[in-house]
C-alpha cells in the first residue's frame, strides 16, 4: 500500500558461477562438506567469474577476496567461499569489483579468480555456498549439473 514493497520471505539462488554444481557433501573440506557451517550446494568455475545468487546486499569481503558474504532480501545470510583453503593465497588470485557494503543484483560480477594460478598452485576450486543462518529458514536445494550465472534456481529460501 501507498508504494511501499513488502519483504519477500522466499528468495531462489540461482548459480553464482558458470560450471558444474556439486553436492557440499563432495567438497573436500570436513567443515564444508558436514554442513558444519550450514546447508547448501558447491560448484566448480569454469570461467572464475564470482556473481551475485540474489538480490542483496555484499556484507562481506574477506580481506583475502577469496570468500564473500551476501544478505538477500528476505534476511537469509549466504557465504560463498571460491575454492578450498585459498585464504593462504592471502588474494594474490582475485580481483574484487564491488565494495562491501553495496547492493547487488542477482547475476552481478563481485569476483574475479584466476582459476589457473589457483590450481597451478595445488589448491582445489570446488567453491560452497552455504546458508549460514539457515534455522530461520526452510531451505531446499534443487538439483542440476551443468550451471549457468543468473538462469535457474539452485535453491530455495523460505522464511520460517
Amino acid at each position: 500500500m501507498f508504494g511501499l514493497k513488502k519483504k519477500s520471505r522466499k528468495v531462489e539462488l540461482v548459480s553464482p558461477v558458470n560450471g558444474k554444481m556439486i553436492r557440499l557433501r563432495d567438497v573436500p573440506d570436513q567443515v564444508f562438506a558436514s554442513e558444519m557451517m550450514g546447508p547448501g550446494v558447491a560448484f566448480i568455475s569454469n570461467d572464475g567469474n564470482i556473481c551475485s545468487p540474489c538480490d542483496g546486499e555484499l556484507m562481506t569481503v574477506f580481506p583475502t577476496k577469496h570468500a564473500i558474504g551476501i544478505k538477500a532480501e528476505n534476511g537469509a545470510e549466504i557465504l560463498i567461499h571460491f575454492g578450498i583453503d585459498t585464504v593462504q593465497l592471502e588474494g594474490s588470485c582475485f580481483h574484487q569489483k564491488i565494495d562491501a557494503g553495496k547492493k547487488v543484483k542477482k547475476g552481478d560480477l563481485i569476483i574475479e579468480a584466476d582459476i589457473e594460478a589457483i590450481l597451478e598452485q595445488g589448491y582445489s576450486i570446488d567453491t560452497p555456498m552455504i546458508i549460514t543462518n539457515a534455522n530461520e529458514f526452510h531451505v531446499t536445494i534443487h538439483q542440476a549439473d551443468a550451471v549457468t550465472v543468473n538462469t535457474a534456481a539452485v535453491i530455495s529460501i523460505e522464511k520460517k
